[in-house]
């Protein structure tokens, strides 16, 4: 089965058309689904309001369909995932329809994370610039670790009815 095709069954919290008519970029059509240990983020180009969040499982990876606010924060504030405090504009607040009949009826689940979800990139800085601090006093492979940990348990908000 091919990347897209595995990306499009991961997501759970999307109808299969809502899947199949996800814009997928060539940079996320070559990750090795197998070897995926980092949390993938990324806005549709076409449809900025629209994200996709790929987060490592058990196995598979687990997709999550996100819609964006229209304004990111004004001011400085850090992302929930990765905790990597940004400027003005640098995060925004994501909502991701919970799985099943809930998600359905409008029940969501909210965070504020990077407006550019690159929160896999934002761990690896190793010095804070003028705009980008990621949580001091951590190893880089700590900050991974924890970004993944909050990102597995922001997607069991999304999928436990």
């Amino acid at each position: 089965m091919s990347t897209d095709s595995r990306i499009r069954r991961a997501m759970v919290n999307c109808t299969k058309g809502e899947a199949g008519r996800m814009a997928l970029p060539a940079h996320v059509r070559e990750l090795d689904l197998d070897a995926l240990d980092d949390v993938v983020g990324r806005r549709d180009a076409k449809a900025p309001d629209k994200a996709v969040l790929l987060v490592p499982g058990e196995g598979e990876p687990v997709g999550i369909a996100l819609r964006a606010t229209t304004n990111a924060v004004g001011s400085a504030a850090m992302c929930a995932l990765c905790r990597t405090t940004h400027g003005p504009g640098g995060t925004a607040l994501f909502a991701a329809p919970r799985k099943g009949a809930r998600g359905r009826g409008g029940d969501t689940v909210g965070t504020y994370v990077c407006a550019d979800l690159a929160c896999a990139e934002h761990v690896r800085i190793e010095k804070a610039t003028a705009t980008l601090r990621p949580a001091p006093g951590l190893t880089v492979d700590e900050r991974r670790a924890g970004l993944r940990i909050r990102a597995q348990a922001f997607a069991a908000e999304v999928v436990d009815p």
